[in-house]
């Protein structure tokens, strides 16, 4: 399936979110990537902890974790990230198919009392000012359960009807799609260029087409891609052994796999995984 995100209007679409609630929102896609938020200039207690190269990897994997779980469990997760703050996340579905999610968060969970010995902790990693990140986290916004439970509902009502109104457009019936769907279905199968011209009766110069004018990159590009994205999927959602995971994206050499994912992804699988993947 198709899909893409009209960030300028996700991002107008979140900044009127924010603007009415005060809460921090993000859209990610299926693979765990994000694609907008707000608001642009964040709160000063994330700021700085994301100020830090290891704060900021700490939030990115905290917030993928949310998503990965988001995924396993197919409905609204919730937890307390690395800084002790609730996040909100649910699934962004067309049909019966994950497209992306909705995260919203960032709220303090406890009093600024209660949080000092989380504050003291961060502090010491990061090297951060313990006055200076208490004071930000006096700003945040207190947690209200039917404040959150009300605001998710709302988003989850209004993420049915992105597509329809252009934030998110799926292309869903062109010869592209029916492309796309046959490659997300057999990614462990040969996907070579000329698997696919038989697979629809096509030729080298129409697939060469589509690819470009569709996906916007060489179908043999587009295929790693999605071998690569349906890899981090599989292991930051599942158990599965790496050499397994290799086999369902369609590599059957091990160490071919893992270098070529360590050249896309910039780590390991089995680092990748210990970074985004959560206890059951």
């Amino acid at each position: 399936m198709l899909i893409n995100f009209n960030v300028e209007k996700l991002d107008k679409l979140l900044y009127d979110f924010y603007s009415i609630t005060g809460i921090t929102i993000s859209i990610w896609d299926a693979a765990f990537q994000q694609i907008s938020y707000q608001p642009k200039q964040m709160p000063k207690f994330c700021r700085m902890i994301k100020s830090t190269a290891k704060g900021k990897r700490a939030c990115l994997e905290s917030d993928k974790e949310l998503c990965s779980l988001c995924a396993r469990t197919e409905t609204t997760a919730t937890h307390i990230c690395h800084a002790g703050l609730i996040d909100v996340a649910f699934p962004i579905k067309f049909k019966s198919t994950i497209v992306g999610y909705t995260m919203f968060g960032q709220i303090s969970n406890q009093s600024a009392r209660k949080m000092q010995p989380t504050i003291d902790s961060l502090c010491r990693e990061l090297g951060l000012s313990r006055e200076e990140l208490a004071d930000g986290y006096k700003d945040l916004i207190p947690y209200d359960e039917s404040y959150i439970t009300s605001a998710a509902n709302i988003l989850k009502l209004a993420t049915r009807y992105l597509w329809l109104s252009e934030y998110i457009d799926i292309g869903y019936d062109t010869l592209a799609s029916k492309i796309d769907e046959y490659i997300q279905k057999n990614i462990s199968e040969d996907l070579s260029v000329e698997a696919l011209c038989k697979a629809f009766n096509i030729s080298k110069k129409r697939l060469y087409e589509i690819s470009h004018r569709h996906f916007g990159v060489p179908i043999g590009e587009y295929v790693y891609s999605a071998r690569i994205n349906h890899a981090k999927r599989l292991l930051s959602s599942t158990d599965k052994p790496i050499q397994q995971v290799a086999y369902m994206v369609g590599f059957e050499d091990y160490n071919y796999f893992s270098n070529f994912f360590k050249s896309r992804v910039g780590t390991s699988p089995l680092k990748y995984r210990k970074g985004t993947q959560i206890s059951c």
